[in-house]
């Protein structure tokens, strides 16, 4: 009966993340899929994850090679793969229990789509559970005009989409996820599990977290410049380029910690790319309100950071404690 689900491939780039790669090895190796296979790519770590990588020798595929960044390396692992599925699993998000049986049975029933995502867990460095993600239901249009990256951890790929266009783009060192799936979009349908199958970790090691500032904020105006870039867009992309590079600026002025008047400018080309997007979607009213607390200069500043800070949810209370760690001194 085995022989009849497809081969699945997880994917997991590492990069001085050993404290949790353990964590996430097993809650890879422990699924309940009978058809996987696990490679486990070191990207020059500095740490001993190394060390971690070699328990578990013969029980998955690891190899390790010079620091040549996330995107070529997991380009890397896709290339190695040999699943009809495929999923990147970064180091410090493991699997839920059940994740990787839940999405075949979902993309077998639905034979149409390219990708599929789950909702999924915020956890902590101690990995308690600190909030839930609800996704949005996918909208491709949604996903480009308002920025609103759909697919997060645990999404899992047809091995075809790598036939359809080509992998991630080497030159985004911080969004070229987004960036693939922007223009994987362009091929086919994605679609989300109702169902809670992957984590994402807080922590001052987190990506997204660390590595805010205006060199990421740029390369989230410069996705949507490359898209628009591309020929013959469907005609319903095209029109909305107004709204997605007013949502791509919104969204860029929200990074810049400690660089005011950058984000003053990304939040004016904002404005004026399309003022209804600006101002009239959810999402974007809740990235204003990052940019005003932002712009505030101190002690303003702090005092409307911990007025926000009071009044939001818990797990925006936890991202907000990590940032205020990250930027201390800076804002």
């Amino acid at each position: 009966m085995n022989d009849t689900l497809p081969l699945v491939s997880i994917i997991t780039p590492a990069y001085n993340q050993a404290s949790y790669l353990d964590e996430t090895i097993q809650s890879v190796l422990e699924q309940d899929y009978p058809r996987l296979e696990y490679i486990v790519l070191d990207d020059g770590s500095t740490d001993n994850t190394r060390e971690v990588l070699g328990k578990y020798t013969g029980r998955i595929i690891w190899e390790t090679h010079l620091n040549m960044g996330e995107a070529r390396t997991v380009n890397k692992g896709w290339s190695m793969a040999r699943g009809d599925i495929v999923a990147v699993v970064n180091s410090d998000d493991p699997l839920l229990p059940g994740a990787v049986s839940a999405a075949v049975a979902f993309m077998r029933s639905r034979p149409d789509i390219l990708v599929a995502y789950p909702e999924w867990e915020m956890v902590g460095p101690d990995s308690k559970v600190v909030g839930h993600a609800r996704v949005s239901a996918y909208d491709y249009l949604q996903m480009l005009k308002y920025h609103d990256c759909m697919p997060g951890p645990g999404a899992f790929i047809r091995r075809k989409s790598f036939e359809l266009t080509s992998m991630r783009d080497p030159d985004f060192k911080y969004v070229s996820d987004f960036e693939y799936w922007l223009r994987l979009g362009l091929c086919g349908e994605f679609a989300r599990i109702p169902l809670r199958l992957a984590t994402w970790r807080f922590h001052p090691g987190a990506t997204s977290l660390s590595r805010r500032g205006t060199e990421m904020a740029r390369e989230h105006i410069r996705l949507v410049e490359k898209l628009y870039s591309l020929p013959s867009l469907p005609f319903k992309v095209r029109r909305a380029r107004p709204q997605a590079f007013c949502s791509a600026y919104l969204h860029a002025a929200t990074l810049c910690n400690g660089a005011r008047w950058v984000a003053l400018g990304h939040s004016l080309r904002a404005t004026l790319c399309h003022p209804p997007t600006a101002f009239c979607s959810r999402l974007n009213r809740r990235r204003w309100a990052t940019v005003l607390v932002v712009m505030l200069p101190d002690p303003l500043g702090e005092l409307g950071r911990r007025l926000w800070y009071a009044s939001s949810s818990a797990s925006f209370k936890a991202r907000m404690s990590l940032r205020r760690h990250f930027n201390r001194g800076r804002m």
